[in-house]
C-alpha cells in the first residue's frame, strides 16, 4: 500500500509550471481531472488552506482540501487494485489458488493521480 503523508494537504503542492502535485512515497505525482484527464491548477488566488483547485477546461473545481482528499482516495483504491491484479496474475497458473478481488475501479474519482506505480 502507498505511504501517504499524515496530512494530505502537506503533500499537496504546486510545482513551477503551475501543475499541482501530491507526494506519494517521496515522489511527486501530477494530479489530473478525473473527468477529462487534464492537469489541474489553482483557481483564483493560490492558497493551500482555503483556495480552490481544479480543471478550468471542464469546470471540475473544489476546495484544495477536497481535491487532495479525492486524489488520495484514488491512490489508495488504485494501490489495492494493483495488489489484486498481481495476486490474480500469480494465481492464474495455480491449481490451488484463486483470487476474486476487484481488479478495476467500480466508481469514478473526480481527481486522479498521473503515472501511479508502486
Amino acid at each position: 500500500m502507498p505511504i501517504i503523508d499524515q496530512s494530505v494537504i502537506e503533500g499537496f503542492r504546486e510545482v513551477s509550471n503551475d501543475d499541482l502535485t501530491i507526494d506519494i512515497n517521496g515522489k511527486s505525482h501530477v494530479i489530473l481531472c478525473g473527468l477529462c484527464n487534464e492537469k489541474i491548477t489553482f483557481i483564483g488566488e493560490v492558497d493551500i488552506e482555503s483556495g480552490q483547485a481544479g480543471c478550468a477546461k471542464c469546470g471540475n473545481i473544489d476546495s484544495v482540501e477536497e481535491v487532495a482528499r479525492i486524489a488520495t482516495e484514488y491512490v489508495k483504491d488504485e494501490g489495492q487494485l494493483i495488489i489484486n491484479r498481481m495476486a490474480r496474475d500469480t494465481a492464474r497458473n495455480s491449481e490451488f489458488m484463486t483470487v476474486s478481488g476487484q481488479t478495476e475501479h467500480d466508481k469514478s474519482h473526480r481527481f486522479i493521480v498521473a503515472e501511479l506505480t508502486f
